[in-house]
């Protein structure tokens, strides 16, 4: 039977996509990718966390999530011992018969000697064990702290834990003060909400960076718990400005367009010449899983997942910005102009405006690199 893992290896390997690459796109953290991978799957804490992460993985490759969920399926039953009760021999009836009359007996007479003897003896030690579970029930709701080591962490937290990310120059600390219908997450900025399913935005400081958090589900009951995601957000600089003098856009464009890493540096893309700047439209194609993140004319930056043959367009009356994964598999045209972003797995983030001519006469729509 073909092997899950190697599957998915494969697979993720001719695609050219890092591990690291598809725990950004997926939200699956990376331990739990090479898990799949090398179907060590005793590190998940449960059949429906596995199946779930199979089911994302599957599609983020392109394969049929249904038929790799069967796979898995049928490997979890192969692995399965055979029955004790097919390996022993069976009895004749007869015997069972005798057996059976005779184990009734001795029950009868354990039974009666339990109840006389026994009873205020055993009555006595479950007290015992009662009053010693206590303590470890009430250690098991102390509140943990968790430290964020990687960029992407997934963890079941209680009410009370604690979520410590540290930084060159700055530690910061999340709280879960509360799980019922909904996660209270005390955090330095703010305090939010989460319900199952939802997501929200963490601003660690004022103009900080950013966590993305992710409540995968919610176990209710006397000890209430959830699953939690938390990422690093690529941020934004500042904002977006409008187009304001033709000086001061050509300084702006110089400073988003310069690295002091000369291996990165990448040369700003001419798309169209104008006398006036003027609206134009932005259409993208997808040929492959892709998380795509845009910010256009300064209103709220939006962003979702793009699968294999999906579409986007947008009206354009200044300037785009985009932040996308996976920059191969995006392919754009702006004003009748074809653009490619990039490699397979590359991770990209570009500015997309007018900016005027050096010659002072008319203005060139360019693709600026952001650094």
């Amino acid at each position: 039977m073909e092997s899950l893992g190697k599957k998915f290896r494969t697979a993720r390997e001719a695609r050219g996509f890092t591990t690291d690459q598809v725990a950004r796109d997926t939200h699956i953290i990376k331990r739990y990718i090479s898990s799949l991978e090398e179907e060590n799957f005793d590190q998940f804490p449960g059949d429906t966390y596995i199946m779930g992460f199979i089911r994302n993985y599957a599609d983020y490759l392109g394969f049929n999530p249904d038929e790799c969920v069967s796979l898995y399926k049928n490997m979890r039953l192969q692995e399965q011992p055979v029955p004790i009760e097919a390996l022993l021999e069976k009895k004749s009836p007869k015997v069972f018969v005798a057996v059976l009359v005779g184990l009734v007996v001795l029950g009868g007479l354990a039974a009666g000697g339990y109840f006389f003897f026994f009873r205020g003896g055993v009555r006595a030690a479950e007290a015992v064990a009662e009053r010693a579970e206590q303590p470890a029930a009430q250690a098991a709701a102390s509140p943990v702290q968790y430290v964020m080591e990687e960029e992407a962490v997934e963890q079941s937290f209680g009410a009370g834990d604690e979520l410590i990310i540290k930084r060159q120059d700055a530690s910061y600390t999340l709280k879960i003060e509360k799980i019922e219908d909904e996660v209270l997450l005390i955090t330095p900025v703010e305090n939010m909400s989460l319900r199952e399913g939802g997501e929200a935005y963490i601003r660690l400081a004022p103009q900080g960076e950013t966590l993305k958090a992710i409540c995968r589900s919610i176990e209710r009951g006397g000890q209430a718990r959830a699953v939690l995601f938390f990422d690093t957000y690529l941020q934004a600089d500042s904002g977006a400005a409008a187009a304001p003098s033709s000086g001061q856009q050509a300084a702006s464009s110089a400073a988003l367009g310069s690295t002091n890493e000369p291996s990165r540096v990448k040369r700003s893309q001419v798309i169209a010449e104008s006398p006036s700047q003027a609206p134009f439209t932005f259409e993208a194609e997808f040929r492959g899983y892709c998380f795509f993140r845009y910010m256009t004319d300064n209103q709220p930056r939006e962003e979702r997942y793009f699968r294999r043959g999906e579409t986007f367009r947008m009206d354009v009356n200044r300037e785009i910005r985009l932040w996308y994964s996976n920059s191969g598999s995006l392919r754009a045209r702006i004003s009748g102009n074809e653009i490619e972003f990039g490699k397979p797995g590359e991770v990209g983030a570009v500015l997309i405006r007018w900016v005027a001519a050096e010659t002072g006469r008319g203005y060139r729509l360019e693709v600026i690199p952001m650094y």
